[in-house]
């Protein structure tokens, strides 16, 4: 099965994934993100994957701050990469049809 990917980009610090225009993201952070929203998840208990390439700046690192709704592994937030271009990947997962996630941010692709 082909999954589509859709580019996404901040406003005003907010990163907004629509669940319903792809499974799999690619961002490049032009600024720090104080807030992930997502957006259209499919309806009833069904479950969910997001896939989210993040890009750090170029120039300056930018931050993203994660929602509560994120549980991480042993519960250390995950913090992306402040090297200039690197690459990394965010998992999230829904068993509850978006009440909680679980996220893994795997750091540092090159």
């Amino acid at each position: 099965k082909v999954e589509v990917k859709a580019a996404i980009v901040s406003a005003s610090g907010v990163l907004t994934i629509d669940c319903s225009a792809a499974a799999y993201f690619t961002t490049t952070l032009f600024e720090n993100v104080t807030s992930v929203v997502l957006t259209n998840l499919p309806l009833g208990a069904t479950g969910k994957t997001i896939m989210v390439k993040i890009t750090q700046d170029s120039d300056t690192a930018k931050t993203v701050a994660f929602p509560s709704s994120f549980k991480w592994a042993g519960a250390s937030t995950g913090v992306v990469s402040t090297t200039l271009s690197a690459v990394d990947v965010l998992a999230i997962t829904s068993f509850d049809n978006g009440t909680t996630w679980n996220a893994t941010l795997a750091n540092g692709f090159a």
